[in-house]
């Protein structure tokens, strides 16, 4: 039986590209307008779908300004400040803040070379998120300060986001799901169900769907492993971050196994592959995507991208593979 459900809606507007996982943000500079942002200044929102107490790990804010364009390029500053739980409140004081770099979405087309500084950009080719390395000590909502210095000024920006007490979604250490996910081959659900592009075609990426996660781990093979849906991805950065993970499927086809699993058995009603449900759906996690893993020959992630995974991120890891 597929697992229907509704996934949960980003937080920021679809024409930004950016997925919040927590809730919105805003800057810290904009008292003069009322307490809406203006023309020039930024606004943050949090792409990271999944945090959680730990060492530190990868966490993705998103950048804009108060007449919708993106802030791309260089790196900005983020700082944390823990704020509390739903029952108690604190004014927390910023720890130190850490660099961020700017991650392009794949498919994007930077300048060579890209910018050093960060700047601001109302075009599609020029989209993406700032990344850092971050650990939280105790669960709750904590507050994010984001400095850029954007067209010589120095901007902040705040967002809150909420941690929880361990991961919802699979992480490295974890065991990977055994599952048996829809193939080329599987005869029981309609083309799309495999890939939503392929509702009027082919399916566009065979690549991808040659095996299961279970018969690859079997076989003592790595798998890198993307869920996401192209067509009904909100944020889309599914379409993008799939075509990525194929392109090194087929330079990499000799270290691991490329599988990607659709979201939707009918994305129209919102009915979920169970195989997509078994990862994205578990534990209480809200079902937001795109998804990247790399798990080990021997059954045990090794590392996942929420929401924008980059080729710079991924394919280092697979370089370390041994040919089969």
């Amino acid at each position: 039986m597929p697992f229907r459900t509704r996934l949960a809606a980003p937080l920021v507007a679809v024409a930004l590209a950016l997925l919040a996982a927590a809730c919105g943000g805003g800057s810290k500079d904009n008292a003069s307008t009322g307490g809406k942002p203006s023309k020039d200044d930024i606004v943050a929102e949090v792409a990271s779908f999944d945090l959680a107490v730990g060492p530190p790990s990868r966490i993705l804010v998103g950048l804009y300004t108060g007449d919708q364009r993106f802030v791309v390029y260089g790196d900005v500053q983020f700082r944390f400040a823990y704020v509390g739980t739903k029952q108690e409140n604190k004014a927390g004081a910023y720890g130190q803040p850490v660099t961020a770099h700017f991650l392009a979405v794949p498919g994007t087309k930077p300048p060579t070379p890209a910018p050093s500084t960060p700047q601001y950009s109302s075009g599609a080719d020029n989209r993406g998120v700032y990344a850092a390395q971050a650990g939280f000590p105790q669960a709750g909502y904590y507050q994010v300060e984001v400095t850029a210095t954007v067209g010589g000024k120095d901007r902040t920006a705040t967002a809150a986001l909420a941690v929880n007490d361990k991961h919802q979604v699979p992480g490295p250490g974890d065991a990977a799901p055994r599952t048996e996910n829809l193939t080329l081959a599987s005869t029981d659900a309609p083309k799309a169900a495999v890939d939503s592009r392929a509702t009027t075609g082919d399916i566009p990426d065979p690549s991808l769907h040659q095996t299961t996660i279970a018969a690859a781990l079997a076989a003592k093979r790595p798998v890198v492993l993307v869920i996401s849906t192209p067509v009904y991805c909100q944020s889309r950065f599914c379409g993008p971050v799939t075509d990525m993970v194929d392109s090194l499927a087929k330079t990499y086809a000799n270290r691991a196994s490329f599988i990607h699993i659709e979201v939707f058995r009918d994305g129209q009603n919102q009915v979920v592959n169970r195989a997509a449900a078994e990862w994205i759906l578990a534990n209480g996690a809200p079902g937001n995507e795109p998804w990247v893993w790399v798990i080990g020959a021997d059954g045990k992630i090794v590392a996942r991208f929420d929401n924008v995974a980059t080729q710079e991120e991924v394919e280092p890891l697979l370089k370390q593979l041994p040919p089969i």
